[in-house]
């Protein structure tokens, strides 16, 4: 209801008066306007209400005899008009009284005149009437602007991740909020926040800012807050010559007293007084902060709106600076160990770079010696050097798989469209002579249409060229290893299974295939390999939204699954 409508058409406090009597209506209203309230008078109720919607008077004097005539009414009437529910009634009584009123009546009255009227005890108890609801009406308005207030407080918390941003909008919205001259929050050292304490002064105020609370402070803050916030209640307080502690005050804090003596001199004396409100910040079992609450005016009286809503905004505030403080610690764990992945492929690359160098000598000039440039050998020192020659080539492919290991994660804006069938045969074909040399059969079943895959051609190759090559090399003689590849039922993915009749694999290794350098344990000196390879395939694979899975049975053989998503259905980006 806007507020021209609660005050009536005329904007001051109105009366209505409603009589039988012609000689009692003319009698009010006289009265009643002699003492400055605007009256109009009615005869029915049918009138009265027409009034009451039409003038939007402050009070209705009412004939007892007519609002029993619709007492049995009235309830629906105020169902179907609310605004009607607040309207103070004064029930014009007999000399003798009116017997006991209906159930219906009773509850919508706010006061009672006995016959004979007089004019002092009409005048003031029509006055009391209006400043009582007038009271309600602007303790209503300020709640609902308090409210609204809390929630923009909310949501602007909610906005930010910022403990800093929180807390610099926080104070000065809550101190205008609730008309305080100073705002301090009081955070203490807790491991669900970080501790923060700092204040508010308002800019028109013309005196002294408050300095924020100190950490030397929270020792006897802390029990404070305990006691608080085990009863989820505020405290008074009051400090200066002037202020009359009440029975429930608390002893204020050093800072604050110190604040008031600190004061210019101008300012001190009877009216440099403080008096506020104190009330505890927290989560769960504990809180860990105070807000404090000041006015150098009047003393702060909270009413239960107030308190309420403070505290619920409290609630979001302490929820805001718990999961800006989770945040923090994330981006802080991001940052070291991006600081650590930098410093691993640093140090890799270094390593990478150190051994090369060498390694590459070394093998230059074994294969001139192996070669004779430098001399005729004997037999025995020609073996000797091939065995390290051999040992130097491992030692070279090691390097390659550790800095493939330890190789950037490629982009997916990178990746283009790999014809996977092309890809599959291709492989196939160039390990045929490895198969034939061990005496295996190399199987593989391929479509002779296009299955397209996004990805980095390269990478997809060296990771399928891994699991095939651990077919073939862990397969005996007279062994199959067979390729196919197939698209899932949901035509969204392709598969590709290869298959052998090897060693197998035992079931305590399985697990552990894809830890980089393991090792099954069935896998013999002679079968040459650092245990990387399939650690950088389900990278790869990863890398590419696919999976790898391996089946195997000891002395049965081993099939290994890939599982990649076609080109109009891969993740990208």
């Amino acid at each position: 209801m806007a507020q021209d409508e609660v005050r009536g058409r005329r904007g001051d406090a109105s009366a209505v008066v409603a009589s039988a009597s012609g000689n009692e209506r003319a009698h009010l209203k006289r009265l009643l306007e002699d003492g400055g309230v605007p009256t109009r008078t009615v005869t029915t109720a049918a009138s009265l209400l027409d009034e009451v919607l039409t003038d939007r008077p402050d009070v209705l004097l009412v004939d007892v005899f007519l609002a029993l005539a619709y007492a049995d009414t009235l309830a629906d009437t105020i169902a179907q008009h609310p605004q009607l529910t607040d309207l103070p009634v004064i029930l014009l009584l007999p000399e003798g009284g009116a017997g006991e009123l209906p159930d219906t009546l009773a509850p919508s009255l706010s006061d009672v005149v006995f016959r004979p009227l007089e004019a002092t005890e009409v005048l003031q108890r029509t006055r009391s009437a209006i400043a009582r609801r007038r009271h309600r009406q602007a303790q209503r308005a300020s709640s609902e602007r308090l409210r609204e207030d809390m929630r923009r407080i909310s949501a602007r918390i909610r906005a930010t991740n910022d403990p800093a941003v929180i807390v610099d909008q926080f104070l000065p919205a809550v101190g205008q909020a609730l008309d305080a001259h100073h705002v301090a929050l009081q955070v203490f050292d807790d491991d669900r926040v970080a501790a923060h304490s700092c204040s508010w002064t308002r800019d028109t105020d013309g005196g002294a800012a408050i300095a924020a609370p100190l950490r030397t402070h929270q020792e006897a803050s802390l029990a404070l807050a305990l006691e608080l916030w085990e009863d989820t209640a505020t405290a008074s307080f009051s400090s200066g010559p002037a202020a009359a502690p009440q029975r429930d005050d608390i002893p204020p804090p050093e800072w604050i007293l110190h604040h008031a003596r600190a004061a210019p001199a101008s300012l001190q004396g009877d009216d440099r007084t403080m008096h506020g409100v104190v009330a505890a910040l927290g989560e769960g079992d504990t809180p860990f902060g105070l807000l404090w609450i000041m006015s150098e005016e009047t003393p702060l009286t909270w009413t239960g709106v107030e308190a309420a809503l403070t505290q619920h905004v409290l609630g979001n505030l302490a929820h805001g600076l718990i999961q800006a403080q989770l945040i923090s610690r994330q981006q802080q764990a991001v940052r070291k160990l991006r600081a650590l992945n930098q410093a691993k492929s640093d140090f890799v690359g270094t390593v990478n770079h150190e051994l090369r160098t060498p390694l590459a000598s070394i093998a230059g000039y074994l294969e001139m010696i192996i070669d004779g440039v430098g001399g005729e050998l004997p037999p025995e020192a020609h073996t000797m050097l091939q065995a390290v020659e051999r040992n130097t080539a491992k030692l070279s492919q090691l390097i390659d798989n550790i800095s493939a290991l330890s190789a950037r994660e490629t982009d997916a804006s990178e990746h283009g469209p790999v014809d996977i069938v092309h890809l599959v045969s291709e492989l196939t074909s160039r390990a045929v002579l490895q198969a034939a040399a061990g005496g295996i059969t190399l199987d593989c079943a391929l479509p002779d249409r296009l299955v397209t895959v996004s990805g980095d051609r390269g990478q997809l190759s060296a990771a399928l060229a891994v699991v095939l090559s651990n077919a073939i090399k862990f397969t005996q003689q007279e062994g199959t290893v067979s390729v196919r590849l197939t698209q899932e039922p949901d035509h969204e993915h392709v598969v590709i299974v290869v298959q052998d009749t090897g060693i197998g694999i035992p079931v305590d290794d399985l697990p552990r295939l894809f830890d980089a350098f393991h090792r099954a344990s069935n896998a013999t000196p002679a079968l040459p390999g650092a245990g990387v390879g399939l650690s950088i395939a389900k990278k790869t694979l990863e890398d590419h939204h696919g999976t790898i899975t391996i089946e195997s049975s000891l002395g049965v053989g081993t099939s290994v699954a890939i599982t990649l998503p076609l080109l109009n259905h891969a993740a990208v980006g």
